[in-house]
């Protein structure tokens, strides 16, 4: 897909491109209106040029910027984000969060709120992930119930157990024979 300048001339025109291994150039009236870098598939390339008016303030916005707005959905949909943010340390999750929230304002805050612990208990960290949770209205149904955590985060080893050493390794630990003539 091409983005091309927001301009009503242009709106219904026919646009010659011009191919190249480097490049894309759009063409009205043998005039070039746009440039962009072939940056390979599932990147883009946007400039700010070509963004409609009510987008363009949305392109540099910041992670707390947009963890404010889930904040005002509630608390479910903020460590939802935080987790769609730091699902990837490579790439910015900018705009899916971006996608994700702006959706998450369309509905109810208690389905937002619902939808956004269903997919963070799933690990479903994407737009169409969210997207497809409130069409199908799964955000309305409980959640699986979560395993009971242990009483004590970490037991002692039991009396009268084998180490994992004596398991693996029997020759490497001493005998009852060994133990006694010391």
């Amino acid at each position: 897909m091409l983005g091309l300048p927001r301009n009503t001339h242009l709106v219904g025109s026919d646009v010659w491109l011009r191919v190249t291994d480097a490049s894309l150039e759009a063409y009205a009236d043998d005039v070039r209106v746009a440039t962009h870098a072939r940056r390979g598939s599932g990147l883009y390339s946007t400039h700010e040029a070509h963004l409609p008016q009510h987008r363009a303030d949305l392109r540099h916005r910041s992670r707390g910027y947009w963890e404010g707005r889930a904040a005002r959905l509630g608390e479910d949909v903020l460590t939802y984000v935080r987790a769609v943010f730091d699902s990837d340390d490579v790439l910015s999750q900018l705009r899916a969060v971006q996608a994700i929230v702006t959706h998450l304002e369309g509905f109810p805050p208690e389905r937002a709120q619902a939808a956004a612990r269903r997919a963070h208990y799933y690990g479903a960290y994407t737009y169409r992930a969210i997207k497809n949770l409130l069409r199908q209205g799964l955000d309305l149904q409980p959640l699986p119930l979560a395993l009971a955590a242990p009483a004590t985060p970490s037991l002692p080893q039991p009396r009268f157990a084998r180490s994992v050493a004596e398991l693996l390794h029997p020759s490497a630990v001493p005998q009852e024979s060994e133990i006694e003539s010391h």
